[in-house]
This record gives structure tokens, C-alpha cells and sequence, in this order.
């Protein structure tokens, strides 16, 4: 329910910016209420510079390569998981294993958000699996920082520890 509160949060923040850069277009500086008026200014000039940096940023794939030393020829095989459930989002696990012989190698893994992420950015760091047969399931430990915004400006770094077992 907390995630929910967040993203409403940030909703209200990004419209509030809006009706602000509106009202100052059509009336000028006489548009601020004398009692929010830092506040105000406040948010529009966070929201203006987060609309200017927004070009420049770089996008974290969340792409983690386990192993190099794998044949290309071999065929492939891809794991999903659901790591963690919310009401408004996901965070999901995805690793690919080269099938050799009987043998699942892992190869590569991702991680990301589905849902309703408003105000939360998912930085996947680390996954530890090993490889398997057939008739064995792969156990794994995966880790990411779950990063709490407003506005986009990061607030709250919260870490995330999953463990479990593949397929």
C-alpha cells in the first residue's frame, strides 16, 4: 500500500507542476498564492531542471553477463521469475541458459519493474546462480536497489535481497 501512496505522490507533484507552469504562462508571477509561493517556485524549478537533465541521462539496462566462455551455437532456454508482488508493480528476474548436452549454463541475466512505477527506479547489481541438468533446479541469490523519487530526484535508496530456485 506504501508503493501506492508513493506513486500517488508523485502524480500529484507532476500535476501540481503543470498547473503551475500554466498559470504562470497565462498570468504571469501574480499567478502564486502569496501563501505557497516558495513552495511553488520551489517545484517549478525543480520540475524545469529535471525536464532540462532528462535529455542526457543514461538508461541502466540491468543487464548482468554471467558467463563469457559459452558456445553461441548452443541453444538457449530463458528463466522468468517474479521476485517480488505488489499491488502496483513487479520486480522480475529473467536468466538465459546455454543448453549443452544436458548441461544448463547460465549465460546472462536482467532484471526490471512492470506495473505502475511511478516515483521508483529499479538498479539491478548482482545475481550468484550456478548451472544444472535437467533434473535439477538452479538455485539463485539476486540483488538491486529499489530508488525512491519524487519528482526525480532520488529521496531513499532501498535494497533488495532475493533468493530462491529456477526451473
Amino acid at each position: 500500500m506504501i508503493y501506492l501512496i508513493w506513486s500517488i505522490i508523485n502524480l500529484a507533484v507532476l500535476f501540481f507542476f503543470f498547473y503551475l507552469i500554466t498559470g504562470f504562462i497565462r498570468k504571469g508571477k501574480s499567478f502564486f498564492n502569496p501563501q505557497l509561493k516558495v513552495v511553488s517556485i520551489l517545484v517549478m524549478v525543480v520540475g524545469i531542471f529535471q525536464l532540462l537533465s532528462a535529455t542526457g541521462l543514461e538508461e541502466n539496462s540491468n543487464q548482468i553477463e554471467i558467463t563469457q566462455d559459452y558456445d553461441n551455437n548452443n541453444p538457449s532456454k530463458i528463466e522468468e521469475l517474479v521476485l517480488e508482488d505488489h499491488l502496483t508493480f513487479d520486480i522480475n528476474l529473467l536468466v538465459k541458459y546455454s543448453i549443452d548436452q544436458n548441461d544448463f549454463i547460465p549465460t546472462e541475466s536482467n532484471s526490471f519493474l512492470t506495473g505502475f512505477i511511478s516515483g521508483y527506479e529499479w538498479e539491478y547489481t548482482l545475481i550468484q546462480t550456478n548451472s544444472y541438468t535437467s533434473n535439477q533446479k538452479a538455485e539463485f541469490e539476486a540483488k538491486g536497489i529499489l530508488k525512491w523519487k519524487l519528482f526525480g530526484v532520488n529521496l531513499y535508496n532501498e535494497t533488495k535481497t532475493f533468493s530462491g530456485t529456477l526451473n
